[in-house]
């Protein structure tokens, strides 16, 4: 009980990391995993791998965070550490982010076909949009419309599945669906197809007479009527 007890303490108490410290590693490593799981998110992960420098959940966590601040090099340079503990698709994608900050698409769209591959048995729907999108900002057009099509038809089912889903994801992955499909048209204007290409405009903007959807400088996709 005793032992347990300092174990809470030290897990709650950053005061006590320099006396944690002096302790063995595998003490280390508990009051490091002990510090993750007091704080479900945060930059916890920074406090634990100062504790346990090759604990994999602190990487991960840190690889995860979904504040995006730090600087882009300094993402990749955390998630290909966290990689290398555990191989995650979660790991995997975020280091594509990362690499997506810095405009380096290809490598970006190989760290997130690596995510796609690992979860093949049941597609998750971001992976593959996160591939598709990279594999046409890399000029990868056959792999955007692979990744592309595949997202889409993710997205319809999660638009369909009204009793998992709140309204507010709903509207999120309509919101996708119609983005992916404006990515679409990119891709087919690049691999010269024309009719694809008018389809999947009538799919994304109902109504209009023709799509002329374009990439900025950034890789994100702008679409206006054409006639």
């Amino acid at each position: 009980m005793i032992f347990v007890g300092w174990l809470v303490l030290a897990s709650r108490s950053p005061k006590m990391d320099a006396s944690t410290m002096k302790m063995p590693m595998g003490m280390r490593s508990m009051v490091a995993d002990g510090v993750l799981q007091a704080a479900k998110y945060g930059k916890v992960g920074t406090r634990s791998v100062r504790l346990d420098p090759g604990n994999a959940a602190a990487w991960s966590r840190l690889c995860n965070l979904e504040d995006d601040s730090a600087p882009a090099a300094e993402a990749i340079r955390v998630c290909r550490t966290a990689i290398s503990l555990d191989s995650s698709a979660d790991n995997w994608d975020s280091l594509g982010i990362a690499q997506q900050q810095t405009g380096d698409h290809c490598a970006a769209e190989d760290s997130f076909t690596k995510a796609s591959s690992i979860t093949a048995n049941n597609p998750v729907y971001s992976y593959v949009e996160n591939m598709g999108r990279a594999a046409l900002r890399c000029g990868a057009y056959y792999d955007a419309r692979a990744g592309l099509e595949t997202a889409i038809e993710l997205e319809e089912k999660n638009i369909q599945d009204t009793k998992n889903w709140e309204a507010d994801d709903i509207a999120g992955f309509k919101q996708d669906q119609q983005e992916d499909r404006e990515y679409l048209v990119v891709t087919f204007d690049r691999l010269h197809e024309a009719k694809l290409q008018k389809d999947t405009c009538s799919l994304a903007h109902p109504g209009w007479s023709g799509c002329a959807c374009k990439l900025d400088e950034k890789g994100d996709v702008s679409c206006s009527e054409s006639r």
